[in-house]
């Protein structure tokens, strides 16, 4: 494993060392990079095979790909969607005076792209930036529902941490829980990842169907009641109707 963790930052020095578009020849990738010309050569050649760089042989020079427009444009996908889905949060802290979350995918984990506060002033809390688990968050379980079954299955066979007494962690148990949340439109945790905390989310689909994150709404266990949670549950149905709007 270390040694595959290596060969991805010596990869991402590579790439660093071409950030400014230009083509550069072997010798200053490997002393921009501080790698052997051989390790450099190997690696550069490869980012190469898979269109993540461009290589000129005749004048033996190197430089960004096109591939990376691929990833480039995911991620700018996701700024999009931050600003498309601000005036949503802004409705739903007013609406619910809660805790209001916008999560999207990862490979193994959620991340918290934005979060805003409610009750006195609407403002960013500190769960923005921070990763979120699958299995036991409500915004994890609203974007499980709607991936394909393998990756579901998949995601659901590893190690699945159990903060609170309360965390569901069985598998079969939980696919369950996401065939509800399927037919009912949105998910919910009660003190699954945090004691004395509730949370309700829904997905962010685009008009095809396309998962683009989820929103969820979070608060005390105190003023987060079954029906409560139900009603916030259609409020974010409603809000979150697929949006036409959103490119997949």
């Amino acid at each position: 494993m270390k040694s595959r963790i290596q060969s991805v930052e010596r990869a991402a020095s590579l790439l660093a060392a071409m950030q400014d578009g230009r083509w550069h020849s072997l010798g200053s990738l490997a002393a921009a990079s501080g790698l052997a010309k051989t390790t450099a050569f190997n690696l550069v050649n490869s980012l190469a095979a898979t269109g993540l760089a461009e290589h000129d042989p005749a004048a033996g020079a190197y430089r960004l790909g096109l591939g990376l427009l691929v990833y480039g444009r995911a991620v700018e996908r996701r700024l999009d969607l931050m600003g498309d889905m601000r005036p949503v949060l802004l409705a739903l802290c007013a609406e619910t005076n809660e805790t209001v979350n916008l999560a999207v995918p990862r490979p193994l984990d959620v991340l918290i792209v934005e979060s805003l506060k409610g009750r006195q002033n609407v403002r960013v809390t500190s769960y923005a930036g921070t990763s979120a688990p699958y299995h036991s968050t409500a915004v994890g379980r609203a974007m499980l529902a709607h991936k394909p079954a393998a990756e579901r299955r998949a995601l659901l066979r590893i190690n699945l941490p159990k903060p609170t007494p309360h965390t569901l962690t069985d598998a079969d148990a939980i696919e369950r829980l996401l065939a509800g949340v399927r037919r009912d439109g949105y998910a919910h945790e009660r003190e699954e990842t945090e004691l004395g905390a509730c949370c309700v989310a829904a997905p962010v689909l685009s008009a095809t169907g396309v998962l683009l994150g989820a929103i969820s709404v979070a608060g005390p266990v105190g003023r987060m009641g079954a029906a409560t949670m139900a009603r916030i549950g259609e409020l974010l149905c409603r809000r979150l109707a697929p949006q036409a709007t959103l490119a997949a």
